[in-house]
């Protein structure tokens, strides 16, 4: 269900009302002051998924990457996968 936000009239304070689409309610009842609070517009938020932030990437990105870990051994993360002790089995 979405998230609507209204601005009080009187004391100019912000809330936020989780409804349906089908329940649109221009107005509200401020919970703060007991005044009329108006539906304003706000920022949508949109979650995006990991493979979508990796194809808004630059694809040089991978480049200087790549250059990054054949120039810098301490960058490579096989070294620190060799590093690692693996964790004792559970008696049972």
């Amino acid at each position: 269900m979405p998230v609507y936000e209204y601005r009080c009239r009187q004391c100019r304070v912000d809330s936020s009302v989780v409804s349906r689409v089908t329940d649109y309610l221009p107005e509200q009842v401020c919970e703060h002051c007991g005044g009329v609070a108006e539906r304003i517009i706000s920022t949508p938020f949109v979650r995006l998924s990991k493979a979508s932030k990796l194809e808004k990437l630059d694809p040089k990105y991978d480049k200087l990457v790549d250059r990054a870990m054949r120039s810098t051994p301490l960058a490579d993360p096989d070294r620190l996968l060799k590093k690692m002790k693996p964790f004792d089995k559970p008696p049972g």
